[in-house]
């Protein structure tokens, strides 16, 4: 009896690493994917606030989304409040020609997240093949242009 005892204990042993790199996989790939949402819904809200709006109030959309969204993790980083409007991780164009599914008269927002290098885990998701920049693109119809 005493030695199935051990038995379990060397069983447990063995399985309990592979059981916790599966638990925090998960745990992980449902940040990745929760800040994925996060920021398909600004560039989704942004794209529809710039189409009402009009171009006059671009870069007052992007203020206001660069100073109220936070991702809820720090595995990606996006152009937040200390980043300047140079930075092309943010950008609401209006699209004036036709072509590779642009429709002229509507607004179109893109959003770039790259791989945080200071995230403990980096040199492990780099090797796992994490992707190492989102690029988010989302494009509605400009109401104010009236086309």
């Amino acid at each position: 009896m005493k030695r199935q005892r051990g038995q379990a204990v060397v069983e447990f042993a063995i399985v309990l690493p592979f059981f916790l790199l599966l638990v925090f996989g998960i745990i992980y790939f449902g940040c990745m994917f929760a800040d994925y949402i996060t920021l398909s819904n600004v560039a989704r809200s942004s794209a529809r606030e710039a189409a009402l709006v009009g171009s006059d109030d671009y870069d007052t959309i992007k203020g206001y989304y660069k100073d109220n969204t936070k991702l809820i993790t720090n595995i990606y980083i996006w152009p937040g409040k200390d980043e300047t409007d140079e930075d092309d991780s943010f950008t609401i164009e209006k699209i004036t020609t036709a072509g590779a599914g642009n429709v002229p008269g509507s607004v179109k927002v893109t959003i770039k997240a790259t791989l945080n290098t200071d995230f403990p885990a980096y040199g492990f998701m780099k090797q796992i093949s994490f992707p190492s920049e989102y690029e988010i693109k989302y494009s509605m119809h400009d109401e104010k242009a009236g086309t």
